[in-house]
Parts: C-alpha cells; sequence; structure tokens
C-alpha cells in the first residue's frame, strides 16, 4: 500500500539522537570563541609554516645549457642545486630547532672530517709539525712537564678524594702547649685566672673558648690579669658591657686593645671607663661596635693621642666626622689606620687630608667598602702620607678608576703592599701603565712584595701586566731588602680570565720563584695542568698554599702527579670539578 509509510530501524534513530547530542556538547560559546580567534590571529605568524616555493626540474641533465644569467659573471651557484632532495621542514619550536642546530654541527663536523681525511700530505710536513713543536716548546717550558702520578690510582671519584685528604693528615702528637690549651679550655669552668702568662697563650685559649660557644662573663673575667698590657678577644658577643667596664677599670697598664665583633660590650659605658683610668693605649681596634658613638670616639681619641699609634674601627655605624677631627691631635705618633665599612661621605673623609701633621708618618693605610672614597679623596690623602706609605689597601670601592694607579705611582713610591680587590674601573691598560718605566712626569714605579687584583674586571689583569708587575718587584734595590734581591711574596688574580701558563713561566723566570709564598689562581679558567705543575716543581720550597677554586680544567695529572704531593709544608686549596659536572667539592 503506497500510504503506509516505512519503518525506521530503532538502531538507526537512537544513532541519529546520540550524534545530535554530541554536536550539542561540542558547541562553544561566542565569547570563547572570540578569544580564540583572537590567540589564533595573534600567534599565526610564528606559528605558520613558511610557503614552500615550487622547484622546476629542468629536462635534460645539463643545467648549464638552459642557465641563463644577468650578471657578468655568469651563473651563481649556491649551496643547494635545483636537483637536490628538498628538506623535511619541521614545525618551528624549541625541539625542532635543537634538533637542526645538532644536525648541521653533525653535518659540519663530518665534511671537517673528510677535508682533513682527503688532505694530501707532504713528505717534509711531519718534520715541520716536529720542528714547529720544538720551538713552541723552546718559548713555553711549562709544555715539557709531565705529571707522574705514584702508585695505583683509583678509579672511583670519592676515593681519590679521601687518598688526597688522608695523605693530608699529620700523623703525629699533638704539641705539649696544645694539649695544655685543650686541658684548661676543658676544665675551665674551675679556673679562676690564668696567672702571669703571656698574650699568645690567652688568645689561643680565646679562640677555642669562642670555638666551643663558651666565652662567656665568667670565662672572659678569669681571662683577664690585671697588670696584662694586651687585651685581644676575637668575639665579644657573649660579653655584656657592664662586665667589660668592669673589667677595664683594673686594666691600668693596657696598651693594645683588641675586639672584634665588639657588639653591645663596646659602648658609652666602656669609654667612659677608658677615660678615667686613661691607659697609654698604643693600638685601638673596634669592630662591630654598634653602640659606640661618634663623639665617645673622639673623646677616646684624643685622650690617647700621645702614644696611640695605630687605629681601626670596623663597621661602626654611628662613626662621623668628629672622631676624624680628634685624629689631628695625634701629632705625627699614628703609623696605621684602618676604616672599614664605614659609612663616610667624600666630605667626610676629605678631613683626613686637612690632618697634614697626623698623617705625616703613616705607613698603612687601608680604606675597604667606603662610600665615600673616591679618585679626588684617595689622591688627596696619597699626596699626604707621600713617600712614607708602605701598604696601601683599598679594596671593594668601586668608584676607583685608572686614575687611582696614576695617584699612587706620583706619590707613593716607597709602596711595598698594594691591594685593590674588587675594583671593577681598574683597566688593562691603566695597569700596564703603572708597571711602566720611564714615563715623563712620573717617577719609577713602586717595587711591590704583595699584589692583589681579586675580583676585578675579568680583563683587567692580563699576561703582559703580571710580566711587568713581576719584572718590576724582581729589580728591587739591595738597600731596601737588607741584601736580598726582590720578587713577589703574595700574588692574587682570582677571576682574571686572561691570564694562561705564560704568567706562570714569567714567574719561574724571575726571582719571585724564591720568594713567593703564597699565590690565588681561583677562577682562572686558561690555567692548565702543565702550567701550574711546571710552576710548582720549579719554586722554591718557600711556597706554602695555592688556592684554585673553580679551576674546572685542572685534573687528577696536576693534583696527584706534582712534585710536592706528599709535601706537609704544600697545600692545594680549591675545588675541581668535571666538565660534564660530575666532580664534587674538595
Amino acid at each position: 500500500n503506497s500510504n503506509i509509510m516505512p519503518r525506521r530501524s530503532r538502531s538507526k534513530t537512537a544513532r541519529s539522537n546520540n550524534q545530535d547530542q554530541n554536536e550539542a556538547g561540542r558547541s562553544v560559546a561566542s565569547h570563547v570563541r572570540d578569544r580564540q580567534r583572537a590567540v589564533a590571529e595573534r600567534e599565526a605568524a610564528r606559528l605558520a609554516r613558511p610557503e614552500q616555493r615550487k622547484r622546476v626540474k629542468l629536462a635534460h641533465a645539463d643545467r648549464k645549457k638552459s642557465a641563463v644569467s644577468s650578471t657578468p659573471f655568469g651563473l651563481h651557484r649556491g649551496s643547494s642545486t635545483v636537483d637536490d632532495e628538498p628538506e623535511d621542514q619541521e614545525w618551528c619550536g624549541p625541539f625542532s630547532v635543537a634538533r637542526q642546530v645538532l644536525r648541521q654541527r653533525e653535518e659540519a663536523k663530518r665534511k671537517a672530517e673528510e677535508e682533513e681525511n682527503n688532505a694530501v700530505m707532504h713528505p717534509l710536513d711531519d718534520l715541520m709539525n716536529q720542528v714547529g713543536q720544538e720551538q713552541k716548546k723552546k718559548a713555553h717550558p711549562s709544555l715539557t712537564w709531565k705529571g707522574e702520578v705514584k702508585g695505583t690510582t683509583p678509579s672511583s671519584l670519592y676515593a681519590k678524594r679521601q687518598k688526597r685528604m688522608e695523605a693530608r693528615q699529620t700523623k703525629t702528637i699533638p704539641t705539649l702547649f696544645q694539649l695544655c690549651v685543650d686541658f684548661l679550655v676543658d676544665n675551665f669552668e674551675h679556673v679562676e685566672s690564668l696567672g702571669d702568662v703571656d698574650n699568645d697563650c690567652r688568645v689561643a685559649i680565646s679562640k677555642e673558648l669562642v670555638k666551643r660557644n663558651q666565652l662567656n662573663a665568667k670565662a672572659f673575667e678569669s681571662l683577664v690579669l690585671s697588670d696584662m698590657e694586651c687585651l685581644e678577644i676575637i668575639d665579644c658577643a657573649g660579653i655584656p658591657q657592664d662586665v667589660m667596664a668592669k673589667v677595664l677599670t683594673e686594666l691600668h697598664s693596657l696598651s693594645f686593645l683588641i675586639l672584634t665583633h665588639a657588639g653591645r660590650c663596646f659602648g658609652p659605658k666602656t669609654v667612659d671607663v677608658l677615660l678615667e683610668t686613661k691607659p697609654p693605649l698604643c693600638c685601638l681596634s673596634i669592630a662591630g661596635a654598634y653602640l659606640l658613638k661618634d663623639e665617645h670616639a673622639a673623646s677616646l681619641i684624643q685622650a690617647s693621642a700621645p702614644t696611640l699609634q695605630s687605629i681601626s674601627f670596623d663597621t661602626c655605624p654611628n662613626l662621623s666626622e668628629k672622631f676624624l677631627r680628634a685624629i689631628e691631635k695625634t701629632d705625627g705618633t699614628l703609623l696605621e689606620i684602618s676604616m672599614k665599612n664605614l659609612s663616610l661621605s667624600s666630605d667626610t673623609l676629605k678631613i683626613l687630608a686637612t690632618c697634614k701633621d697626623a698623617m705625616r708618618n703613616i705607613r698603612s693605610l687601608t680604606f675597604e667598602s667606603m662610600p665615600g672614597i673616591s679618585d679626588a679623596v684617595l689622591n688627596e690623602l696619597l699626596q699626604v702620607v707621600a713617600d712614607s706609605l708602605e701598604t696601601l689597601d683599598v679594596s671593594q670601592n668601586y668608584d676607583l678608576t685608572d686614575a687611582s694607579l696614576s695617584a699612587i705611582r706620583q706619590f707613593n713610591t716607597g709602596l711595598r703592599s698594594l691591594t685593590m680587590n674588587g675594583c671593577k674601573e681598574i683597566t688593562s691598560l691603566g695597569l700596564e701603565t703603572f708597571f711602566t718605566y720611564d714615563l715623563e712626569g712620573l717617577p719609577s714605579p713602586p717595587k711591590l712584595k704583595v699584589l692583589k687584583l681579586a675580583s676585578c674586571d675579568h680583563q683587567a689583569v692580563t699576561d703582559q701586566v703580571l710580566k711587568m708587575a713581576t719584572a718590576n718587584s724582581s729589580t728591587q734595590n739591595k738597600e731596601s731588602m737588607g741584601g736580598r734581591g726582590g720578587g713577589l711574596a703574595q700574588l692574587d688574580i682570582e677571576g682574571s680570565t686572561l691570564v694562561t701558563d705564560s704568567t706562570l713561566e714569567h714567574l719561574v723566570e724571575g726571582a719571585s720563584a724564591k720568594t713567593l709564598t703564597e699565590m690565588n689562581l681561583s677562577y682562572c679558567p686558561h690555567i692548565t695542568d702543565q702550567g701550574l705543575g711546571y710552576f710548582v716543581s720549579k719554586c722554591g720550597s718557600q711556597l706554602s698554599k695555592i688556592q684554585v677554586w673553580g679551576c674546572a680544567q685542572l685534573s687528577d695529572e696536576f693534583f696527584d702527579g706534582h712534585d710536592r704531593v706528599n709535601d706537609k709544608n704544600f697545600e692545594v686549596v680549591g675545588a675541581w670539578m668535571k666538565r660534564s659536572g660530575t666532580r664534587s667539592l674538595r
């Protein structure tokens, strides 16, 4: 019957209903679609693939027959030809870019190896290479050094380190002095007084007490004797001000007062006691006294002016211009001035330049981490102290430039120790000029025994600078050295990335090989096993310490193969790391 509708299956009906529901579920709100479209439009330029040009292949094999060029030199042949297979383009992203870089690197390496293998060797090439190596070894004798590792070497890294540590340990009986100090500290709660012992014994006992965290008020009173001349405490954090003031009332013969980490123990009460007792202070060294006022420090300096020879203040935040003006009262007795981490302005520091009579005999001058130190201020101060200055430390002053080097050379020809750690504005040109002879208008450079240029600009210290410094120190006259030749005694060039083995060779060739006692080569990446091993083998027995922190290029050939591996008086301090980063600290 034509009027009868065809029967519809249940399965088709259920499937159509499910499709309608899925389409309704996948529908996205209009504001979400707009946001997604905006993101796609914004990122399309970055994520789109470049359109690949169609390459037309010639009907014949010879491309030159149909090549037409408008240039007078003919066809320009690029790195690829038309017949080359197109490279598969990857989707731009960090991983695909990394794969492309690695693929290009491997391809370049493969081509270089092929060119090397296909190169035509001349019969005399081996002889010329041998002659070149001989000339190179003659110019750089450190290349001839080879480490001699004695005995069996463990394969484990930790076993190697343990072996070195055991070799460094001294298996000797403790000294009688150390046994007595340990016994006293173990039973110090029963000690009422140390009696008549010298300052070295008291300092050793106080250091051991600080190490064990036992230096309190009671222990401090037991350390002090009424007729002692030197009071030196390395950590006064556990001593109250009342106890310090009480002890100082009994020290009428005190000449040296050295308090480190003074904290609360050195304040107005302590200064008042010193002003009342009026001890003949020769040395006043206070560090970390946050209760010390400017006027109290000035009063103490004025009261001790006739005998005061050394003044040192470190991290005393309340000091200002009054204590600087009090220095003028010393009238030439001062030999040493040290200021560290004091917030003094340039105008305040210029007060010292006006104290010409008080500064005329200064031998040691230290201005470390002083924000007010500039080229102009240092120029005025150096001009006042002139030739009497022997030691200068201006570390961590970031405003100093090559102009300060010029002032040092002009006014301080008698300088023997120069420390400029962390002066970032010092350049290699300025240092070369500083050590250059026969400059018009300038005297000869100072003959240095100690040179410390650590953590300056990494390109400031070079082989040429150190060659000139070494030669300059080696020409020291015999009168100033008591009949001995000159040479560097301490050298610190940490962080100098341009220093190579040539510097070590120059040190060996000069007089510094017989005078150098300590050297810091940390973070000098171009120092090698051969250079350092050669240096150690040629230096005298006076060399006691070398620091090589961060020198990842040094290997077991030097650490286990240098000539003084078993020498207890020689120490190599630092860390070594494998290039892959698997080594650890030593």
